[in-house]
């Protein structure tokens, strides 16, 4: 695997619902994770262990409540 040793900039195919516009998003040295509007200057940065916790804890959330759908459909039947 490649070290990130200069920033890697990609411009999303689809635009964003929430600005209506394409986001360009960054990854930068020293595992920083960065976004922007297409268009626009101001930059939104995260480091990439947070950004990684927070989608782990949206994904175990999203399998927790489908478990307990499943268990209540269960005990209806």
């Amino acid at each position: 695997m490649t070290d990130l040793l200069k920033p890697i900039r990609r411009r999303t195919v689809d635009k964003c619902h929430a600005v209506r516009r394409r986001l360009i998003v960054a990854l930068m040295p020293g595992d920083v994770i960065a976004f922007r509007e297409e268009g626009r200057r101001k930059w939104y940065a995260a480091p990439l262990t947070k950004v990684f916790v927070q989608v782990a804890r949206w994904n175990a959330d999203a399998e927790l409540t489908e478990r307990k759908r499943i268990r209540q459909l269960k005990r209806i039947k």
